[in-house]
């Protein structure tokens, strides 16, 4: 598929989108009824059914009285409420288990456009096969996954590995029927990310379904702060803490295939902001799981011009953070490493790292500025903190 179809606008414009966005079966939640436009009105109404709600065996902890603590970082104590992802240890034995197992049946359906399949694993496990319309994609995939570990929150992202495909034996052998049928090329590079039961889609939390209006009629969006928690209850802030790792994370990739592609959709469907984030998902235990990844890096930053009208206003709406992740980003702006420490973390940990090659210089230049870029937004959101 043709790049340049993504350099058009309107219809054009949407159907490349839709090319490049996969998505997994999941149980739908009913649209939000949240009639308010407001953003500050939004931020001090009661939580609303769309919002993750406590239950038994959820989160139900009082919570100290301010969620945010030195102006601009996540409190501690609200932190420890996020609901684990994927642990390294979980991780590291599921790709372990993915690359030495072999894949014995290929199915159409729940994992995203035809080309993909749902693979059974010998060990009794699932994965979604991604095969890409370009060769890219799945260098995109697997370098945001691996750059999501650089920047500490890797667990939000289904363990993923490459594996390459061969019909003539080894992991394929099996399903070399299926692997024909499917078209792909021989020897082609697919991931295999770990496929997740039972999730559900995601609604963009009040304050971007409030800024949708805002964004579309040209206002400037204005920052996530601390003085404008008041009133959110502890899962709505729980859901908050991970929504600014993933709208942080989105920005450096250059991702247009999550809440981009949302607010790139509301001048079709004014609504857009009430339904489901394209990629987003919420596990059983409440945690958010960021799902295809495919757009990042690669991709993503192919097209900058198109899609970063919107991914910088997403990045300056956001003015609390984890402070491990600012940490992160601190630390390779100031040792200007960023796509070296990429390269190095994945060629330690992903075996056919080489078939599908790196960044350029100029993307990997791309990579280190987006960092700065987001070093100085929160130099920024802090200075503001401070006058206040």
């Amino acid at each position: 598929m043709p790049f340049l179809l993504c350099n058009m606008s309107g219809g054009r414009a949407q159907l490349c989108l839709e090319l490049h966005r996969n998505s997994y079966h999941f149980l739908r939640r009913p649209p939000s009824q949240a009639a308010q436009k407001t953003f500050r009105a939004l931020l001090t109404l009661p939580r609303q059914s769309t919002e993750p709600q406590e239950g038994p065996g959820e989160i139900a902890e009082q919570l100290p009285p301010s969620p945010v603590r030195g102006g601009i970082f996540w409190s501690r104590a609200l932190e420890a409420q996020v609901p684990p992802g994927f642990s390294a240890k979980e991780a590291a034995s599921w790709l372990r288990a993915a690359r030495e197992a072999r894949v014995v049946s290929l199915e159409r359906g729940g994992c995203g456009r035809s080309s993909n399949r749902l693979a059974r694993l010998s060990d009794g496990s699932r994965a979604c096969v991604r095969y890409g319309i370009n060769p890219e994609q799945i260098q995109g995939e697997a370098l945001s996954y691996h750059l999501a570990g650089l920047l500490g929150m890797q667990e939000r992202l289904p363990p993923l590995a490459l594996s390459r495909v061969d019909a003539r034996g080894g992991q394929w052998a099996q399903v070399r029927d299926e692997v024909r049928g499917s078209h792909w090329a021989e020897g082609a590079v697919v991931s295999l990310a770990q496929w997740v039961d039972n999730l559900t889609d995601v609604v963009a939390p009040a304050p971007w379904r409030a800024e949708a209006g805002a964004a579309a009629g040209g206002r400037r969006l204005q920052p996530l702060a601390a003085g404008e928690l008041q009133g959110l209850g502890p899962a709505q802030l729980v859901e908050l803490v991970q929504w600014s790792d993933l709208i942080l994370f989105d920005y450096l990739t250059a991702n247009f295939d999550r809440l981009v592609s949302n607010l790139f959709s509301l001048q079709w469907d004014p609504r857009v902001m009430h339904r489901a984030t394209s990629n987003l998902h919420r596990a059983p235990n409440g945690g958010l799981v960021f799902l295809d990844n495919e757009a990042g890096l690669v991709h993503g930053y192919r097209l900058l011009a198109m899609w970063d009208k919107y991914n910088e206003p997403l990045l300056r709406s956001v003015c609390v953070f984890r402070e491990a992740t600012a940490q992160r980003v601190r630390d390779l702006h100031h040792l200007r490493n960023a796509a070296s420490e990429l390269l190095r973390l994945y060629r330690t940990q992903e075996p056919l790292a080489e078939l599908l090659g790196f960044l350029s210089d100029q993307q990997a230049q791309l990579l280190q500025e987006r960092i700065d870029f987001v070093h100085k937004h929160i130099l920024h959101c802090k200075a503001k903190a401070s006058a206040l």
